[in-house]
């Protein structure tokens, strides 16, 4: 099942909503959204990969790129990660990169959060 994404415009936090296989035939789409909230840097950002089945080096990749300059631009970037990504993090040791949350709910909170890197 390819990728489904969207993007929710919150005031304060933007919410991608990505379901299904995220691999190298959905990252143009992926890379639309990650490039669009490099653009606009809303102050938030909540990827929330809870629906996501699979995930490639090509989505590990630009999530890698919106950490290093979402985050260094001083945006607040936080994954919900489903037990696929969180498998994958921890594999590739990037799990202590991430800031994470259990639920939207959770990562809501930590993104509106001034200064939090920890759900």
């Amino acid at each position: 099942m390819s990728a489904q994404l969207e993007m929710d415009e919150r005031p304060g936090v933007w919410v991608l909503h990505a379901r299904g296989e995220l691999d190298y035939a959905d990252c143009d789409t992926f890379r639309h959204h990650v490039e669009r909230i490099l653009a606009e840097m809303p102050p938030g950002c909540i990827v929330d990969l809870s629906g996501i089945d699979y995930l490639d080096s090509s989505g590990l990749g630009l999530l890698l790129r919106l950490y290093r300059e979402y985050s260094g631009g001083g945006g607040r970037l936080v994954l919900v990660a489903s037990p696929t990504v969180k498998g994958i993090l921890e594999i590739t040791r990037l799990g202590d990169l991430f800031t994470t949350a259990a639920d939207l709910a959770t990562a809501l909170e930590v993104a509106n959060a001034d200064g939090s890197t920890t759900a």
